[in-house]
């Protein structure tokens, strides 16, 4: 299953509070309207976990159906419009990436 993950930090003088509401209360119900979306998930960074920090203060993992779709519905679906019309406000992208786990 295809995995895309999003990197971003905090826009200046905005609170971690703040940001993290509107995830739970507009990102996380946007999201489950997308098709192409099969999971979501935002996680705050704690802290490197060896070796120097990390440039972001959180990353979204969203688990899809395949690129093609995803890249369709984030262009163009009502909610995926939503969330894209907000995301700026809180935070700012540091980049982004996709691919699927190798398997056993």
């Amino acid at each position: 299953m295809p995995t895309v993950f999003w990197f971003s930090r905090l826009q200046p003088g905005v609170e971690a509070e703040d940001y993290e509401r509107w995830v739970r209360e507009v990102d996380y119900v946007a999201a489950r309207a997308i098709p192409s979306i099969i999971s979501y998930r935002v996680h705050r960074i704690s802290g490197p976990c060896v070796g120097d920090a990390t440039p972001y203060d959180y990353v979204e993992v969203v688990e899809i159906t395949n690129i093609e779709d995803y890249r369709r519905d984030i262009g163009q679906h009502p909610a995926a419009k939503a969330i894209t019309a907000e995301i700026d406000t809180y935070v700012m992208s540091m980049g982004n990436a996709w691919g699927v786990p190798l398997s056993d």
